[in-house]
């Protein structure tokens, strides 16, 4: 009898601990802020902008400012990009934040990590340095539809998907690109 006492208990023990594990587990979203940057521009279908567009290499660093909102119960902390899963083109994206919606101004309160509270949002500026990628054909594209990032919770690190409303979208283009040079050896 003593057996079934014990075994009930571990059960029920596992069911409110994933209990809790669900109820209190970071949970993103898109927050109110998107926009391109530094060679990024809208795509627009005539009543919306759809995506953010880079056609060729506008620019060695690509830009986009963004938001993500805590929709989850507890407080988390977002500590970047995971890229680990990314295809080499995209390795080099790299995340700050600006705690708040800041808009679109280069904020000089750039942070490598941000706490959020239930309901808080913060302002994220994406870049992608793109000075030693290879060149894309003429319209091949390559799009992100959402930002993987390196979270922590109650002293657990894990990941979260970002779901983009507004992907970024890379269109390769006709215009003749330069060679990378000596400077992107060993990239």
């Amino acid at each position: 009898m003593r057996w079934l006492l014990a075994i009930g208990t571990v059960a029920l023990i596992a069911v409110l601990a994933s209990g809790l594990v669900w109820w209190g587990s970071p949970r993103m979203a898109e927050g109110s802020v998107t926009g391109p940057g530094a060679g990024m521009t809208w795509a627009n279908d005539g009543v919306t902008d759809t995506r953010l567009v880079a056609r060729g290499r506008p620019v060695a660093t690509l830009t986009a400012t963004f938001s993500l909102r805590n929709d989850g119960r507890l407080p988390f902390t977002v500590h970047g990009l995971d890229v680990s899963d990314t295809i080499a083109w995209f390795k080099k994206q790299q995340v700050t934040f600006v705690p708040g919606v800041s808009g679109f101004q280069d904020d000089t309160t750039r942070q490598t990590s941000v706490t959020l509270d239930p309901g808080q949002e913060t302002t994220v500026l994406w870049s992608l340095d793109t000075a030693c990628q290879p060149t894309m054909a003429e319209n091949s594209y390559m799009t992100i539809d959402a930002l993987r990032f390196r979270v922590s919770w109650w002293g657990l690190t894990t990941t979260r998907d970002l779901p983009l409303d507004r992907p970024l979208t890379f269109v390769g283009d006709d215009k003749p690109q330069p060679l990378p040079g000596a400077e992107c050896a060993g990239n």
